[in-house]
């Protein structure tokens, strides 16, 4: 039956579970509020207080210097939601979503801090540009493209890598589990970042050598965490710009999280550089998300969103993977799930 021919009690019935429209709705367009308290939270430091045990609110207001009857509001709301639990009058405690709130990491504290950064929040408030120009609402709200900004503004880049870190932590098991590494003998990390993939990577493969490549500015940083991984001795580091060329001598080369970040052009770019120093049975690995069919919640369509007004990116759907590799040399052989919502993507030169 299409929507079109149901009446208004039928419509209400398929809409989450029978509730009605307007509900729905509501707690969407309020979305905005719940995300401004859980930063405020991981601001504030809420779920590490709570990590020793349950307290007071105003136990929580005295630890974090704020009004007890204020705060006491706010936690009220969050726990409406899931995040704390009041487990009896104004008294509060951790609920498994607020263990993401804590400090450390595997955890999405540093990647919520960003999401409620005053330059984020800019970002958002020229959404309308983006959609009418297709240009960057980050450039226009904030006077610089998103790179140029981070390098200008030390805390940002430093607020932005921490997220980035954190929001890839919730990647690596599937990829190191759901991936045989087992055939190859060096992987090269292309925009390897800060390592840390790479170097779960060589932790469960004993056999295997790695290259991390990334721009110079990051590669120092790489460098501390491989070493501290206890991996340093099987990893080179070689800096260079992806859009320009990449390192030679892998059988397999990764790319996490980097090609979304591009228009076709760059991306295409990207990949064939890649190809130009593969060898004929070498693999590439892309990590992304892979934009599903149909009307179904998939966070990479909202991180497409992101994209747009950000770097200039874009998330893609299988089929738009396909046509991408395609273009650069290579053929898409699989995509192989994992218990994030990254995918990855495997493909060979054509």
């Amino acid at each position: 039956m299409k929507a079109a021919t149901l009446n208004k009690e039928e419509h209400s019935k398929i809409i989450d579970g029978g509730r009605p429209p307007m509900a729905v709705i509501l707690d969407m367009i309020s979305g905005m509020w719940v995300s401004r308290i859980i930063y405020l939270a991981a601001k504030l430091g809420i779920a590490d207080l709570l990590s020793e045990g349950p307290k007071s609110s105003e136990e929580l207001a005295r630890a974090t210097a704020t009004d007890s009857q204020s705060l006491y509001r706010v936690l009220r709301a969050l726990a409406s939601f899931g995040i704390f639990i009041e487990t009896s009058d104004h008294t509060f405690a951790l609920n498994p979503m607020g263990e993401f709130l804590r400090t450390g990491p595997h955890t999405l504290r540093a990647f919520v801090l960003m999401m409620g950064e005053p330059w984020q929040m800019r970002t958002w408030e020229e959404v309308m540009y983006s959609v009418k120009t297709g240009k960057s609402a980050f450039e226009k709200a904030n006077g610089a493209g998103i790179w140029e900004y981070f390098g200008k503004n030390r805390e940002a880049g430093r607020i932005f890598d921490e997220a980035m870190i954190s929001f890839s932590s919730m990647a690596i098991n599937g990829v190191t589990t759901q991936y045989d590494f087992s055939s190859f003998r060096k992987i090269v990390d292309v925009g390897g970042g800060s390592g840390h993939l790479l170097a779960a990577i060589l932790k469960a493969n004993p056999q295997l050598k790695g290259i991390l490549s990334d721009l110079p500015g990051v590669i120092e940083g790489a460098k501390s965490l491989i070493t501290k991984e206890g991996v340093a001795q099987r990893c080179n580091f070689i800096a260079g710009d992806c859009l320009q060329s990449v390192p030679d001598g892998g059988d397999a080369y990764l790319l996490k999280h980097l090609i979304h970040l591009f228009q076709d052009e760059q991306a295409i770019a990207v990949l064939k550089n890649c190809r130009s120093v593969m060898a004929p049975k070498g693999k590439l690995l892309l990590i992304e998300m892979v934009i599903p069919r149909g009307n179904e919640p998939f966070y990479g369509k909202l991180l497409d969103v992101m994209m747009l007004l950000g770097p200039g990116g874009r998330d893609r759907t299988e089929t738009e993977y396909g046509t991408l590799l395609s273009a650069a040399g290579f053929k898409l052989t699989r995509v192989i799930s994992t218990e994030s919502p990254v995918s990855i993507i495997e493909s060979v030169p054509k």
